[in-house]
């Protein structure tokens, strides 16, 4: 609780001076509708009073104090309401761009262990739920105390005794609502758990509905929704039940407190000592009362359920474990392309860097160089590690010890953005925007239409997006659904070509390409590497054996590296991968 508070905190103090406007409407507007029933007393009063010139100029005078009441409530609820827009409206806006900024931050393996939509969920939920802190601070905390502080002090001028009843009751009050909603909070986060986890797996069932309908899954899916929707409903319908229940004491609390007033007044009453504008004024302002009470009470099920869904967008907003550059970091010029791997420690399974012992994983004192200009072939059993490296040159993980460096200079001293910038990655199966095919070539960059029709002819996609109604505006659909994966490659391919960068890295970058296909785009990815240092991730001949190194991986150890005639000549690892090749390809299995 304290944590998401926290960080709305923020957000107020930032949005102070609409939170100040709105506070003082509030007082202002609470004010007038606490001292109205002062009027009515006074013309209650004369009222009771036989007709005269002086009882009617009473109530004639009331009469207009109470026209000027309502018109200056009227006035001030506007200025309220022109408050309240920039103060959610614009809050929410702001927690628009930050919440995504903050998803962007977190490390990349951070995105492999959470579903996409449950992120989505959990980011929404904190933003809507910024409103309904907002509103249950203005609305039910600060304007029911200042109504109850009003209310007391009118009470303890007329009767003091049935003030003190009356504060009684307010504790009581407010203490079973504060008492009994903290403790049902974990009943709400938990309801707020399995919401997120039913809205991961919509999200995994529509990202994968290729699968889901290729193998006929529609039957099996819809039992694990329905299982989870189901567990999700027990628990919402358990925190509901405690929400009645403590409905229930309210309406009892509430009960009891008119009671006593009223008994009170009529007590009063027979003992002379109480006339009818002040039972006008204690019923009044008893009614106005007992409804503010009453919201606030019931407030509070929306105040906790708020706070707990917005909380697990508040635990990813304290990660410290976020992708960021040192202070010394600088967006360096890559001249050469030198790369060295230096000493690499690295395992998946420990989440510190630079950790003073390492005791095994992928990578144990792992060295690999690689001259500037150098294109070298990574091959290996699935596992080996070489998606691994190329992790490690992009930072999207870190290594526990050792370092890597590019021109001699540590990756760690790059600005993020430099670093990614000027490495440029075609991988085995490209992820596409829903946006046009032009937007995902050019991914922000602007250029003219010429050079955008050449990378696309280089990369031998123009033939196919000349054929497009649309042409280069033709949307691929969510992560590229509208497009076979070979035409894909093509697109991933000329955004390479396009970004120019010294340092390439190719994962599988043919991999979805059929063998006539696959050819024609060879010359296009020798152009793409021509002059700068590669790093090929492939098993198909006609890629490796044009590369100047082949480095044979195996559990995150080199066991040899050589031209591909060197490699043969030794007869060893590689040569028995040579001597059961199958078609164009190494045999890794």
């Amino acid at each position: 609780m304290l944590l998401v508070l926290k960080e709305y905190g923020r957000l107020w103090w930032r949005q102070r001076v609409w939170l100040s406007l709105v506070l003082l409407a509030i007082t202002a507007a609470v004010s007038i509708e606490l001292l109205i029933p002062l009027i009515f007393k006074n013309m209650a009063n004369a009222f009771a009073q036989p007709v005269s010139a002086a009882s009617t100029e009473v109530l004639m005078q009331n009469l207009l104090y109470l026209a000027l009441a309502f018109i200056m409530e009227w006035f001030i609820w506007r200025a309220l309401e022109f408050g309240i827009v920039p103060l959610e409206a614009g809050g929410m806006r702001y927690l628009d761009s930050f919440c995504f900024d903050v998803l962007l931050k977190q490390p990349y393996r951070f995105f492999e262990n959470n579903f996409a939509g449950s992120l989505v969920k959990q980011a929404s939920r904190f933003i809507r739920s910024f409103e309904s802190l907002t509103d249950w601070l203005v609305f039910q905390l600060y304007s029911k105390v200042l109504a109850t502080g009003i209310a007391l002090f009118l009470f303890f001028q007329q009767d003091p005794l049935l003030a003190a009843y009356f504060m009684v009751f307010i504790i009581l009050f407010v203490a079973w609502n504060l008492g009994f909603s903290l403790w049902k909070l974990k009943y709400d986060e938990r309801v707020a758990e399995w919401d997120s986890k039913l809205g991961g797996l919509y999200s995994d069932n529509i990202s994968n509905i290729a699968v889901l309908k290729s193998f006929a899954l529609e039957t099996t899916e819809q039992a694990h929704v329905r299982d989870a929707a189901t567990t999700l409903y027990k628990k919402r319908r358990f925190a509901w039940i405690l929400m009645f229940i403590s409905f229930a004491v309210q309406a009892i609390l509430t009960s009891s407190i008119e009671f006593i007033l009223v008994y009170n007044m009529i007590q009063d009453w027979q003992r002379g000592q109480f006339e009818v504008g002040q039972y006008v004024l204690f019923q009044t302002v008893l009614l106005v009362l007992l409804r503010h009470l009453w919201e606030f009470g019931q407030s509070f099920r929306g105040l906790f359920s708020a706070i707990a869904d917005a909380r697990e967008m508040a635990n990813i907003i304290q990660n410290q474990s976020l992708e960021q550059d040192l202070p010394q970091a600088e967006a360096h010029i890559i001249q050469q392309g030198q790369i060295e791997f230096k000493q690499i420690h690295f395992d998946y399974r420990q989440n510190k860097t630079a950790s003073t012992e390492v005791t095994g994983g992928l990578f144990v004192d792992f060295n690999l160089s690689i001259r500037a200009g150098e294109k070298i072939a990574l091959v290996g059993h699935s596992g080996s590690g070489k998606t691994s490296l190329t992790k490690l040159l992009f930072r999207f993980v870190e290594p526990q010890q050792g370092e890597i460096l590019i021109d001699g200079i540590p990756t760690q001293q790059f600005s993020l953005a430099s670093l990614r910038r000027q490495i440029a990655l075609v991988p085995q199966q490209p992820e596409l925007f829903h946006r046009s095919i032009k937007d995902n070539i050019l991914l922000g960059k602007t250029v003219s239409d010429a050079e955008l029709e050449r990378v696309a002819s280089q990369a031998q996609a123009l033939d196919f997006i000349e054929q497009l109604p649309e042409r280069f505006d033709t949307l691929v659909g969510e992560r590229g659904v509208k497009l076979s994966g070979g035409e894909k490659q093509r697109i991933a391919i000329a955004r390479a070509l396009l970004q120019a960068a010294p340092i390439v890295v190719l994962d599988e970058a043919t991999s979805a390409l059929d063998s006539l296909t696959e050819q024609h785009i060879q010359t296009a990815i020798f152009e793409l590497i021509a002059n700068k240092t590669a790093i090929v991730i492939a098993h198909r001949l006609s890629t490796i054996l044009r590369m100047d190194r082949i480095i044979v991986l195996a559990n995150g150890s080199i066991l040899e590296q050589g031209t591909h005639a060197e490699l043969l000549a030794k007869q060893g690892h590689y040569y028995q991968m040579w001597q059961h090749q199958s078609g164009e390809f190494l045999n890794l299995d």
